[in-house]
């Protein structure tokens, strides 16, 4: 069986795959099965096997209201799966897909040790990243506030950057969201960035590039 998610190695159970420009990052949930962030169409069905093999699929997570395009296909393959999105971005969600979600505390309380579901100030399109802590490497699985360039699967870049268009459409207070995440990152900066526009990033210097991509953008 050829593999559509490729195992990030610094990381205990997290998987990446990609169709065309975009990522999903599939993680493991306290029940043993797996919740996928941002869902890409198109992986429902490359991946299906995969997928049930890793422990099958029980949430989809639509981590802003523009990232909804795989959620129908991906429910349809796994339709046990139950939809999970932030509050902010259910209005629009509920009108562009028809589906219904599930409160986010529902999958916060079956993350495993380590993830913890971290929800950005100053945006408006609902976005929330996924944070990870796992084998001394701390990670952040983001949507549209930052990006990287694309590589063959299963490979690492080492430099960051952002999509021309997130300033316009995906900020609401750029002042906000920048001190939100200096804050987040005076606590603690990540080593790997796993962004859903791009191939993963892995770099000793993530927090001061993602420092600079802030200033020079916002």
């Amino acid at each position: 069986m050829s593999k559509t998610f490729f195992q990030i190695t610094e990381l205990d159970e997290v998987h990446s795959a990609r169709s065309g420009k975009l990522s999903c990052t599939a993680l493991h949930l306290k029940d043993g099965s797996m919740c996928l962030y941002s869902p890409v169409a198109g992986l429902e069905k490359s991946g299906k096997e995969q997928l049930n093999e890793l422990g099958g699929v029980s949430a989809l997570l639509a981590p802003n209201h523009y990232h909804n395009k795989g959620l129908k296909g991906h429910k349809d393959v796994f339709p046990k799966a139950s939809l999970y999105c932030p509050e902010q971005a259910r209005p629009r969600l509920n009108k562009i897909t028809g589906l219904q979600f599930e409160p986010m505390e529902i999958l916060r309380d079956n993350l495993v040790e380590g993830h913890k579901i971290l929800e950005p100030e100053g945006l408006k399109t609902g976005e929330i990243w996924v944070e990870i802590e796992s084998n001394q490497e701390r990670a952040w699985v983001v949507t549209d506030a930052f990006s990287a360039p694309l590589l063959a699967p299963g490979q690492y870049g080492d430099t960051a950057s952002t999509l021309g268009t997130f300033p316009r459409y995906g900020v609401k207070d750029a002042a906000t969201f920048k001190s939100w995440v200096k804050r987040q990152l005076s606590i603690a900066a990540p080593t790997l960035l796993l962004p859903c526009h791009g191939s993963p990033v892995k770099a000793q210097d993530l927090g001061s590039q993602l420092l600079d991509l802030l200033d020079k953008n916002l």
